[in-house]
């Protein structure tokens, strides 16, 4: 039996995920490091498991998992061989669709690394702020009247406090043309329902937010794309898709987009917003990065257009499991809205809102903000520099929010970097995900707050290294 790589002799399982995957994921990148060669004899199954202290049931499932992976064989009372091109298992691209990933990222199995998820890290939740309005409420004679399904629009307090805070970006609005939602993701829902038919063809960022389009797909319409640039969506290519399409909405993000941070200009706001003065395009903006931006940021609600739906919610500004969101429509379709979300959900959960509502009323969302915006900023630049440094380009440093657009410097196959990342306990967003119909895509979404993280920077590094010439 050759000598193998000390690390391999060495290492020692951590608790992060089930020991066999541990195993498996460490044999397989020394494999590809070259530490383990082509040909190399593994230990027994007796001797792997005296080596990580398991039983032989695990060691055997280990060799099992690896001769499944494509990693090696077995010769006939001769032991496990590492294979001389180790053949990864057959992957389509269906199996790392946006369904993957909004399934995967939220189950309790998932890999540890989420550097391809869309939410704040547990750091950046505003964990202190929560547990003093819980406190507050708890102490207070409201619970029973919050157990009650209140108001169809949601709770009129935060209502107000969302209007005053809007007002601080030059967003006018009253409280009556706000509706509070199960987070932003139903109020997409909300606002497609009302203003389209099935079969409808609706226009989208492209790239853009990858769960619209399985909701799209839900709803029954149809998603065209916009070529979306360093300066936000082509207007050129936008007037003439929609005279081609007649397509009557747009879901659009101006501000920090998703999956490439960047904010939509001064100029192609003006033009965009024109555009639908001018033809009747409805735009459904979905701007729940908006609070992440400096407070000057344009975005698109801002101008005198009737056309414009305004999207926002606190997921990502206080925490992902509120689910508090809102939408603000013109009267005719915040009428159509509050029917549909009667019909859905009915109401929606005041004891949420309240939490809000007491955040907001506090005087502390304005420092917390403050204060999350200077993270994010410095976590970019961190964040960018050590891509670039493991060999990937970036499309653009935005100014802050949570994304980074990037891709290695050759072309790469995004499935099988995804997969061997995911071997590797670590989930990435490959590009296509983020386009209509998972178009061809060399990028990836990176995670500001999930991404840093020195196994990632070495898993990038030696994919590099691998790949480059290949």
């Amino acid at each position: 039996m050759p000598l193998f790589h000390s690390a391999f002799l060495q290492s020692k399982p951590s608790e992060k995920s089930p020991i066999t995957n541990q195993i498996v994921h460490f044999i397989q990148g020394e494999i590809e490091k070259g530490h383990i060669a082509p040909g190399d004899r593994l230990p027994s199954i007796r001797m792997l498991a005296d080596l990580y202290s398991v039983s032989h049931v695990t060691a055997a499932s280990v060799y099992n998992k690896l001769s499944e992976n494509g990693y090696i064989k077995s010769k006939n009372r001769s032991g496990y061989y590492v294979i001389k091109n180790p053949i990864l298992p057959s992957c389509t691209q269906s199996s790392f669709n946006p369904d993957w990933l909004l399934q995967h990222a939220y189950e309790d199995t998932s890999p540890h690394i989420k550097a391809g998820g869309g939410w704040l890290s547990e750091q950046q939740i505003f964990t202190s702020s929560i547990q003093k309005s819980l406190k507050n409420i708890a102490q207070s004679n409201l619970i029973p009247s919050l157990m009650e399904y209140g108001d169809p629009a949601g709770l009129r307090p935060l209502r107000t406090a969302i209007r005053n805070l809007l007002e601080r970006r030059n967003i006018h609005t009253i409280e009556n043309s706000i509706t509070l939602t199960h987070g932003a993701s139903q109020a997409l829902e909300l606002s497609l329902r009302a203003c389209t038919q099935p079969g409808d063809i609706v226009l989208v960022d492209d790239p853009g937010y990858c769960n619209l389009y399985l909701l799209l797909q839900n709803l029954n319409l149809r998603a065209v794309g916009v070529p979306y640039t360093k300066e936000g969506p082509d207007t050129d290519a936008l007037l003439e898709i929609q005279h081609q399409t007649k397509a009557r909405v747009m879901v659009t993000t101006s501000v920090l987009h998703n999956p490439t941070g960047i904010c939509t200009s001064l100029d192609n706001i003006h033009k965009i917003n024109e555009i639908s003065k001018r033809t009747g395009l409805i735009l459904i903006e979905d701007n729940i990065f908006l609070d992440l931006a400096p407070i000057r940021q344009p975005c698109l609600s801002q101008g005198n257009n009737n056309n414009v739906i305004h999207i926002g919610s606190f997921s990502k500004t206080i925490g992902p499991g509120l689910r508090v969101g809102y939408v603000i429509a013109p009267t005719a379709i915040t009428q159509k809205i509050l029917s549909y979300k009667m019909s859905i959900s009915l109401t929606t959960p005041q004891i949420n809102e309240m939490i809000v509502h007491n955040i907001l009323k506090s005087g502390l969302y304005i420092t917390h903000l403050s204060d999350l915006r200077e993270q994010l900023f410095q976590n970019q630049k961190k964040v960018s520099n050590a891509l670039k440094s493991s060999g990937l380009e970036v499309y653009n440093r935005p100014m802050g929010g949570l994304f980074i657009w990037a891709r290695f410097a050759f072309d790469i196959s995004p499935l099988k970097i995804t997969q061997i990342a995911a071997e590797n306990n670590i989930l990435l967003a490959p590009g296509y995900l983020f386009r209509p119909n998972q178009a061809p895509s060399q990028w990836f979404r990176f995670n500001v707050t999930l991404s840093d993280k020195a196994e990632l920077y070495t898993f990038l590094k030696n994919m590099t290294r691998i790949y480059s010439h290949t």
